[in-house]
């Protein structure tokens, strides 16, 4: 026996001190010599749960309890490799099992506050981390499980705090950067965020959680490839479960690989039906991949993800789903962004020519150019006072309530129409030839979108993708950008040939009379592509890799608009090519003028 105990303080020293190969050894060879050996099987399933072998560990520490069904730190460890399984009911039922045998245990208290959070008892998980912190005030773990509860709750600075605080008492503790790497990633500063990570990593190489938390961080930043093998990674150490195949799907998205991601939406769905943000995602993937037919449905699950921002608008009146409306009044609203308006408002003369009476309540900045739209017998700006209405239908629903397919788009172009006034006061200005140094071909040019819209970063090639575009000759350039993106305009060096007319662009009735008087119009992926589209004015819209679900994928023309001409990223990033496809085509139409 004396030898026994002799080899597990051996092994214990081992395991404290990192050489976890050397710790696994000796207790194989201690429960070969006596199967029944408790503190063996405890710290043997111990340490498999941490080594990327959950199932494993929860075997050893079942056995373990058999011997000493009393004992609160086994409970406690066989909640910890529950937890790692993902299975976070049974984990927090462990845990809670553990502290009622042993109410002091300060490291059950901590690791409860994790399990609760992953069951959205917020509140719960963080008065478990205050309790393991009072009963022991240098304890890494409760530090770490504050932080994650902070970050629950949106409070980055605070888990940022916490985290430097377990780190600098524990800095061998991988799980205290990784939780520094997630509170710097909710601050967006990825750098220290991925350095966090990759210190979590080389303390702890097989780390499941921190490789996951490193893909979904290098997927945000564009690194898909890497963050593909990062999620592999993290699977073969063990970590796996919905919050993997979630940022693993959205990252295939982004690959434009919606096939690949659908499998993983559905991986997610099977474990969490309810789950509206990921029906969402599968409309997504299902509409980038043509599938009309399967994808409005999940897309109109928008309208019950309780986790947006802002919260979506709910009315005491019915939605309109394609029935009988003749004689009815029926409130159309806009709801995302101005782009979505602007292809969407196509369907208001069909809802109208149904008989009904049409409130349409789009963005303020919107109010101007929709002035004229057919079918519409009320204008009003979102936040004005609603009048009385019996149905309502957001416009982007409207497509599934006319059963839209592919190849029945309504394409009758243009819906949208400038104003003539502003028009001819726009065309004697642009027929100035003194304002770009000559005639020639007219070209508006946009660069840049709306930074707030998840993956902007993507989508816009900014000013100096475009630079290639700007030395096509025969062709007089204006620059229609607003807002945000003409800073780039004091960064990138512009031809003679180049008018910016931003500053004087007051409103899009603005922009749509301007293009009005354009041969042609080159965007990104934002809301003046969308105006030229409606004007029936031509528009080549630049895309990245995986463009928004709208522009489909592998083809050059959108069923969306008829005048549109696609011109697509090969390499996620790579605008400088896509410029130079666009500044030869540009050559080519001005060859022919």
């Amino acid at each position: 026996m004396a030898t026994i105990i002799e080899a597990l303080l051996a092994a214990i020293d081992h395991h404290q001190s990192g050489r976890l190969a050397e710790a696994a050894t000796l207790y194989g060879r201690i429960l070969e010599a006596d199967p029944e050996q408790p503190d063996a099987a405890q710290f043997l399933g111990v340490l498999h749960a941490q080594t990327g072998r959950p199932a494993d560990g929860a075997r050893l520490l079942r056995r373990a309890l058999a011997l000493r069904p009393d004992s609160a730190g086994g409970h406690s460890n066989l909640a910890g490799a529950r937890q790692t399984m993902g299975d976070a009911a049974g984990a927090e039922a462990g845990y809670a099992r553990a502290l009622r045998l042993d109410p002091l245990l300060a490291d059950a208290h901590a690791s409860r506050a994790a399990a609760l959070r992953d069951l959205n008892r917020v509140p719960e998980a963080a008065r478990s981390a205050q309790r393991a912190l009072a009963l022991l005030p240098a304890s890494a773990d409760a530090l770490v499980n504050l932080a994650e509860s902070a970050l629950a709750g949106r409070r980055g600075e605070e888990a940022e705090r916490a985290a430097r605080r377990a780190a600098a008492l524990a800095p061998g503790s991988p799980a205290a950067w990784m939780m520094l790497g997630s509170a710097c990633a909710a601050q967006k500063r990825w750098d220290e965020a991925e350095a966090a990570y990759r210190a979590a990593l080389d303390l702890a190489p097989g780390y499941g959680a921190a490789w996951g938390n490193l893909g979904s961080l290098l997927a945000g930043l564009g690194r898909f490839e890497e963050a593909l093998a990062a999620f592999a990674t993290a699977e073969e150490r063990g970590f796996s479960g919905p919050s993997l195949w979630s940022a693993r799907g959205n990252a295939r998205l982004a690959m434009a690989r919606p096939a690949e991601a659908l499998a993983d939406f559905d991986r997610v769905l099977q474990a969490r039906p309810g789950d509206a943000g990921m029906r969402w995602n599968r409309g997504f993937a299902r509409l980038l991949a043509g599938d009309c037919e399967g994808g409005w449905p999940e897309f109109d699950w928008r309208r019950h993800d309780a986790r947006a921002e802002p919260p979506w608008r709910s009315f005491a009146q019915p939605t309109w789903t394609g029935g009988d409306i003749a004689g009815r009044t029926i409130l159309l609203y806009a709801e995302q962004g101005l782009g979505d308006t602007l292809q969407f408002v196509r369907y208001v003369p069909l809802v109208a020519a149904r008989g009904a009476r049409v409130i349409l309540e789009v963005q303020r900045p919107l109010v101007s150019v929709l002035s004229g739209l057919p079918g519409v017998e009320r204008l009003i700006a979102r936040g004005d006072p609603l009048p009385d209405f019996d149905l309502e239908c957001p416009l982007m629903s409207l497509p599934r309530a006319f059963g839209t397919k592919l190849d029945d788009v309504p394409t009758a172009v243009p819906y949208l129409r400038a104003d003539p006034k502003r028009a001819a006061a726009w065309s004697e200005r642009l027929a100035d030839g003194q304002l770009t140094g000559g005639p020639g071909l007219r070209v508006g040019l946009v660069w840049a979108g709306n930074p707030r819209f998840p993956g902007d970063a993507l989508r816009s090639p900014r000013l100096a993708g475009l630079r290639p575009v700007l030395d096509a000759p025969g062709v007089r350039f204006f620059g229609l950008q607003k807002g945000p993106g003409r800073e780039d305009l004091d960064r990138v060096p512009m031809p003679s040939t180049f008018t910016d007319l931003g500053p004087d662009i007051a409103d899009f009735a603005d922009t749509a009379a301007i293009m009005a008087n354009l041969d042609l119009v080159i965007s990104s992926c934002t809301g003046p592509a969308h105006l030229a589209g409606a004007l029936g004015v031509p528009v080549w819209v630049v895309l990245p890799l995986s463009p928004d679900w709208r522009w489909l994928l592998g083809r050059e023309d959108s069923p969306w608009y008829p005048t549109a001409r696609l011109f697509r990223q090969t390499r996620v990033g790579d605008w400088a090519e896509v410029g130079g496809r666009v500044a030869d085509a540009l050559r080519a139409v001005a060859l022919t003028t």
